[in-house]
């Protein structure tokens, strides 16, 4: 169930999953419908809301693999670097 506090001004909304905000953002209205086509997305806000969970995601997989391979026994198939772009 969603609650409704003033904060500043500005309303924020609570639900199970936590804050949520209005934001006014520019972006590229190509890419956004791409994005929700691809993901097959009922709305531009979800298919924003699943970009930034799998984002999320990742960026939590990538953190725990490196805390795995700093134990050590983990053999570095990325000695060029490339891994690190995936944590950006």
């Amino acid at each position: 169930m969603a609650t409704t506090k003033k904060t500043g001004g500005r309303k924020t909304v609570r639900n199970d999953e936590g804050r949520i905000r209005r934001k006014n953002m520019n972006m590229d209205q190509d890419k956004l419908d791409r994005l929700v086509e691809i993901l097959g997305a009922a709305s531009e806000t979800e298919a924003i809301e699943r970009l930034m969970d799998e984002a999320l995601l990742r960026h939590e997989l990538v953190e725990g693999v490196r805390r795995v391979a700093g134990k050590g026994g983990v053999e570095n198939y990325f000695p060029d670097g490339s891994f690190d772009g995936w944590a950006a």
